[in-house]
Order: C-alpha cells, then sequence, then structure tokens
C-alpha cells in the first residue's frame, strides 16, 4: 500500500471482496477484467471502474490490478459525490489503458496515482497554499494533542475563518485532515511492530476499537485485514 497524502494505492493481487460500503471513493484498474455488483444486484464485467463514496460494491477476483482510494472529502472524491449514481453500469470504465507495474517503486507509484486519475478525469494541477493554511498543516503535523484555540491563534485567523480557509486551501475540511494524520500515524506504528491497541493509543483515538471502526470506514476492511500481509509505504 502506498500513502500520499488522503490518497492510498494497492497494487497486487485483488482478492474478492463481498458487498461493502466506505467511506472512501475507490478507483478499481483491473487488466484482466473482474466482475463489479451494487447494491441493487446490478453486476458488470469490466477492467476499471470508479466507484462513488458511500455506494455499495462488492468485487470479484483479479490476479493483478490496482486499487485506488480517495478519502471522502478529498477533492476528487467530493466531484464523484456530486454525479454519484448507485447503478453499478454508471462505473465502468472498459475502456481505459492504464498499465499496472507488478513491482511498483514509490516512484512508480506516485506515476501510476497520477496517470489514473488523469484517466478518469479526476487530476487537477495544484494550487497555490496560502501562507495561512502552510502554518496550520505545520502546527497540526507537529502537535498532538491539537489545540484548536492555538491553532488559531497560529494561523491568525478566527475558527470560523481558520477552517474555512484550512478546506479551501488544502481541499479537504480539517476534521478529515485530522482524521487521515491520525490513521497514518497508528500505521506507521503497527509497521513498526506496535500492537493495535498501542497503535490507537499514540495515534490518539479513543482505542483499538475505534482505530478499527475508521479504518474500516475508509477502507472496507479491518486493520488486522489490511495490515497483517501488507506492506505500506508513506510517499509524503
Amino acid at each position: 500500500m502506498f500513502v500520499s497524502g488522503t490518497r492510498v494505492l494497492y497494487v497486487g493481487p485483488l482478492v474478492a471482496s463481498k458487498r461493502h460500503a466506505h467511506h472512501a471513493a475507490q478507483i478499481v484498474m483491473a487488466p484482466q477484467g473482474l466482475d463489479i455488483e451494487d447494491g441493487a444486484n446490478g453486476r458488470i464485467h469490466t477492467r476499471a471502474a470508479v466507484i462513488p463514496p458511500r455506494m455499495p460494491h462488492g468485487h470479484g477476483a483479479c490476479a493483478h490490478g490496482a486499487l485506488l482510494f480517495l478519502d471522502g472529502d478529498d477533492v476528487a472524491s467530493r466531484r464523484l459525490s456530486r454525479d454519484a449514481e448507485p447503478r453499478c453500469e454508471t462505473w465502468g470504465r472498459d475502456t481505459l489503458d492504464v498499465s499496472v507495474p507488478r513491482h511498483p517503486t514509490p516512484e512508480l507509484a506516485r506515476a501510476l496515482m497520477a496517470s489514473i486519475l488523469s484517466a478518469v478525469d479526476l487530476e487537477q494541477p495544484p494550487e497555490p497554499r496560502h501562507p495561512a493554511a502552510r502554518r496550520m498543516c505545520g502546527y497540526l503535523d507537529g502537535s498532538d494533542p491539537v489545540n484548536l484555540a492555538s491553532l488559531s491563534h497560529e494561523a491568525g485567523l478566527s475558527p470560523r475563518q481558520m477552517r474555512h480557509a484550512f478546506a479551501r486551501d488544502v481541499g479537504l475540511p480539517m476534521r478529515a485532515y485530522l482524521r487521515w494524520r491520525r490513521l497514518r500515524r497508528a500505521i506507521a506504528e503497527v509497521e513498526g511492530g506496535a500492537s493495535l491497541s498501542d497503535a490507537a493509543a499514540a495515534a490518539g483515538f479513543a482505542d483499538s476499537a475505534h482505530l478499527s471502526r475508521v479504518f474500516r470506514e475508509q477502507f472496507g476492511m479491518t486493520p488486522t485485514q489490511g495490515l497483517s500481509s501488507i506492506t505500506w509505504r508513506t510517499l509524503d
């Protein structure tokens, strides 16, 4: 798994999944093709699909492919939400032609993310980040726990202005940024050998059940399923 901001890329064998829904949007790339079903028992066979956030779905197995998860509050994911359709017939992108490398390096993973988003017309050029937003991100990344009053003072903005400026310039609400910050910290702790309970505590979750709930909401799987046999690498 490769983590970049609020986006997570998996490359490898695609294991069949039962019908589920999660907070993240999901882009499926399966060069050999696979079946995808929706919440109303609709089914398609396709080499690629774009599944909007919170839509019930399941998919078959494929020997090799890629899954790109976009947090539900990510700017690209929000674009998908605006035109979301619950029927899988609208998700298929069988004509997409994106090469999925077998053993991607971090550089190839970054390029693959960009290629997938460009192919489905979701990539956007980065916008300049306001100095206040940079200060807020620096504070959030370096503070544990986060004190919103101190953050407001650091940014030189009122709490309301702070939340608005952050969402506008960073591309997602502050609560989503903090959620991903905690998730990434927990993932790093587990990769370093910590138990789920210790990782949850270190990352600021109430307990391991809280971590499990947020992890499942994002990826449709438990931390045990997602972390036990998969290596996670941070790209930024």
